[in-house]
């Protein structure tokens, strides 16, 4: 008696403090506050489960995250499948997930949320391995505090500026402008001393902009992005320059650091006279003889920085512009980011884009009567210049002729069609061919590609045929290819066939042949589209000739499967041999819930074997290839069922199980009722479930979509739990068996779960014989230690006086934000001994380096509930715990 009056005391007193100090709402201050692991500086607990929820003071604002330490147990591939820390960045208003990362190992992250957004992070760790934890700093900012945006050049001496935080990485989704001033009569010049700015194509992601003027959308003098050391030079045309500062929403760098002064820097009238002067913009081109236009100043000295020269070439109507390039001097970067000649195909740069050229000599043709040319220069390089000629010409003098362009395929004999010109030679930049081929109605159109030689590159961006399935060029998309000969047939009587080319390399062309062809030439028949399914026998569906031959080009079928009302379609799909690509664009079966393609979509493969669930009493099946790899097929067996899920499994000694939501990693149907249960024959052994994967709907009272937990005995069951939202259940039977519920409401669905089940001996507080004594002495003892607890509390708490308890009265004024916390299943055991192993690396900062005249952390720990495993909020009378426990005092 006098023991288990002991233990009880222990349990309730001591428990709660060692276990876990989390489950709080945060609230940023514009000064950084830190919160950290349980344990911090200490190595974290095993089987634990925790979350934050940080939220900004200010309505508005942002929140940011710098982890200044972490040090959680990795895995290999760095799966974080062990220990992790997972940060949700939430929408405040429907708690919907906007993105999530998933952390472990030794990381140095940095997180910011979008306006009406708060984090959600959860710490979870297993039974074995204990680190050193984390340790994070959070606060608010209104995303745009870049400083004082108006600022003067003195010409006495140099004026510095430097990115937000240098030089300590920048933060995410700052757009910060400067514009700075300088008397009249005087320029600015910029000296960019060192920048480190997320470099990505184009400077589309991270980058410092310098304009001409007094606003950002003046001409552009320079726009940098990268790491550099050597320092680039800026000079306005005028007494007013702006910079503008754009980050985006991924990675950070250290920023920039430059300074600034006004003067008069160039240097003579001439050089004056270049800068601004690029000649007449609208210019005329001849039909009979070549024109010349060339950079201010060719052939005698180079063009000059930071310039803009646009000018627009008109021809009579009925007429094209042909540009020659002669010479192109100028600096050579990755996708012409810094210097370059652009054609634009109209009288506008605003117009299609011809070509951006900044090496090489090229053709230029445009596709009306009208060109604009831009010749754009940064600040960075000497020695740039240019020359081109251009000239008035027809379509004929181009040859462009694409012949007639409505064909008639025959249903006896090959017809031919190839590309102007061919084989005698290249075709023509800037065409557009269009041909329009006809059958007989019930006949298909089969083209076969006989020789294809034109510019190729990735997605077939610039020269290609393109087959589309009708009469025009908007119809389906049978094929777009730029090499290799291959097959194409249309689903109808009829194909339109474009022939595109741009304004750079030609090649010899195409060969192509068609003929007429009926469905059963073509081997197409897809069967029966309305099938009926058995509620107590499998029926199979297979792709057309399958075993026997490969399906064929070109195929769209769809099957409409019906059952009775009240029951769900289930499919199982045994063989699926079809060509593989990583987004299933080539060939693959789609499944859509209902009874039209158009509904819900359940899943879209190409490569595998799962099963799939409808929501309703009919499911529609699309089989689709495209013109070129064919393979075996399909095959797959289908049924009426009740529920559609749900089956029992039998566990053997240690093996692991997985049972998954319907259509899973696809989003579950409505309406989905699934019912498993896994037992084992192994004598003193109990069913454990770990989560694999678990995001259902939320909601505080899991009402909506859910997964629930029963344990079996005999015909009785009982309730180990109910879960939802992205904590899913991580506990054990007490026998043989466990059942395993999953509903979902005929809302919002979302991925599902994967739950992987085991067979072993229990726990050590997983099963036992009921002790009268250990329960009398564990309420006493409870009963005792609430008393004890109460009065450390008042004590201890009394005599702190820190921003955490400050914040933490903030905290218990907006029960709206506190109210909305997951259900989360406490363990019923006690976790298990954990194996730490000794640091590798520079130990963690001590919790007193980081944070002053703060109390010990986690001066109280959340009380456990008394209806497991539901959690909930923490009532406002109770001590709540420190939710701020490295923040300054």
């Amino acid at each position: 008696m006098i023991i288990s009056w002991f233990i009880g005391v222990c349990v309730l007193l001591l428990g709660p403090l060692v276990s876990r100090a989390c489950n709080v709402t945060l609230y940023a201050q514009g000064e950084p506050l830190n919160f950290t692991s349980p344990n911090y500086p200490g190595n974290y607990i095993s089987n634990d489960n925790c979350y934050w929820d940080i939220y900004p003071q200010t309505r508005g604002n942002n929140v940011v995250l710098d982890m200044v330490f972490s040090d959680i147990e990795d895995s290999p591939g760095s799966t974080c499948q062990y220990d992790a820390l997972t940060i949700y960045v939430k929408n405040n208003g429907d708690q919907r997930k906007a993105e999530s990362k998933r952390i472990c190992g030794q990381s140095r992250i940095h997180f910011i949320t979008h306006e009406d957004q708060h984090f959600h992070a959860v710490f979870k760790t297993d039974g074995s391995v204990t680190r050193g934890g984390f340790l994070i700093r959070y606060y608010e900012t209104d995303g745009h505090s870049c400083g004082v945006s108006d600022l003067s050049a003195s010409s006495a001496a140099w004026t510095n500026l430097t990115s937000p935080g240098y030089p300590s990485n920048y933060s995410n989704n700052l757009d910060c402008r400067w514009t700075i001033s300088a008397p009249v009569g005087y320029e600015i010049k910029v000296e960019v001393v060192y920048s480190n700015v997320q470099n990505l194509t184009a400077c589309s992601s991270d980058y410092l902009l310098f304009s001409d003027g007094s606003t950002s959308f003046a001409s552009q003098l320079g726009k940098y992005c990268g790491r550099s050391y050597i320092t680039r030079v800026v000079v306005s045309s005028r007494n007013y320059i702006t910079i503008t500062y754009h980050t985006d929403g991924s990675d950070t760098a250290s920023g920039f650091n430059l300074k600034y002064k006004a003067g008069t820097f160039l240097t003579t009238s001439t050089e004056r006279q270049n800068e601004l002067n690029c000649g007449s913009s609208l210019l005329s081109a001849s039909t009979s003889t070549w024109r010349y236009l060339s950079s201010p100043g060719y052939p005698n000295y180079n063009y000059n920085n930071n310039m803009d020269c646009k000018w627009t070439i008109s021809a009579p109507v009925e007429y094209k512009i042909k540009v020659v390039i002669r010479v192109l001097t100028v600096e050579f970067v990755y996708r012409c980011a810094s210097d370059y000649l652009l054609f634009n195909d109209g009288f506008s740069s605003d117009a299609t884009q011809l070509g951006k050229y900044c090496s090489a000599l090229w053709d230029v043709v445009s596709s009306s009567n009208a060109m604009t040319i831009t010749f754009h220069t940064d600040g960075s390089f000497l020695g740039r210049r240019f020359s081109l000629k251009y000239i008035a010409q027809t379509s004929a003098a181009n040859g462009l002729n694409c012949g007639s362009s409505l064909l008639s395929a025959s249903t006896s004999t090959w017809r031919y069609l190839s590309s102007p010109g061919y084989p005698n030679y290249n075709y023509n930049n800037n065409m557009d061919c269009k041909w329009t081929i006809s059958a007989p109605v019930e006949y298909k159109i089969k083209v076969e590609i006989i020789v294809f030689s034109v510019e190729s590159v990735a997605g077939c961006a610039n020269d290609y045929l393109l087959f589309n399935d009708g009469f025009s060029s908007d119809a389906t998309q049978l094929g777009k290819y730029c090499d290799g000969t291959r097959n194409v047939v249309s689903s109808s009587n009829a194909m339109t066939i474009t022939f595109h080319t741009d304004h750079s390399i030609s090649g010899r062309g195409f060969s192509l042949k068609y003929m007429a062809r009926t469905s059963a030439a073509n081997g197409l028949n897809c069967g029966s589209s309305l099938l009926s399914a058995s509620t107590s026998t499998w029926r199979y569906l297979s792709s057309p000739g399958y075993p026997n031959y490969n399906y064929n080009n070109n195929m769209d079928c769809k099957w409409t499967i019906s059952a009775p009302a009240g029951y769900k379609i289930k499919v199982e799909i045994i063989v699926l041999s079809v060509e593989y690509e990583t987004t299933c664009a080539r060939d693959y079966l789609i499944f859509s819930d209902g009874s039209s393609s158009y509904g819900t979509k359940l899943g879209k493969y190409c490569d595998g074997t799962r099963d799939v669930v409808s929501s309703s009493n009919a499911m529609t099946v699309t089989f689709h290839t495209d013109s070129s790899v064919t393979k075996r097929g399909f095959s797959f067996k289908y049924m009426a069922r009740t529920s559609g899920c749900g089956t029992g499994e039998e566990i053997n000694g240690y093996e692991t199980k997985y049972i998954e939501s319907p259509n899973y990693p696809l989003d579950y149907p409505d309406n989905a009722d699934c019912s498993w249960t896994i037992s084992t024959d192994v004598e003193g052994y109990v069913i454990h479930v770990k989560v694999e994967f678990f995001y259902l709907e939320h909601d505080s009272t899991c009402s909506y979509d859910y997964v629930q937990l029963y344990d079996v005995r005999g015909t009785y069951e009982h309730s180990l739990g109910r879960w939802c939202g992205f904590d899913g259940p991580d506990t054990q039977s007490t026998g043989l068996s466990m059942k395993v519920r999953f509903l979902s409401d005929a809302s919002s669905t979302f991925t599902g779960f994967k739950l992987a089940f085991t067979a072993g001996e229990p726990t050590s507080s997983s099963s036992f014989s009921p002790n009268f004594g250990g329960v009398i002495g564990g309420v006493f003892g409870g009963i005792v230690g609430v008393a004890i607890l109460t009065c450390c509390c008042c004590g201890i708490c009394s005599r702190k006086k820190s921003t955490t308890n400050d914040q933490s009265q903030r905290n218990r004024s907006r029960e709206d934000n506190v109210n909305s916390v997951f259900s989360i299943p406490l363990h019923n055991y006690q976790p298990t001994t954990a194996t730490t192993l000794p640091a590798m690396f520079t130990p963690p900062p001590a919790y007193s380096e980081v944070v002053k005249d703060d109390p010990p952390p986690y001066c109280q720990a959340v009380p456990l509930s008394d209806i497991q495993p539901v959690v909930t909020s923490f009532p406002n009378d109770a001590c709540e715990g420190i939710d701020n426990p490295a923040g300054p005092s």
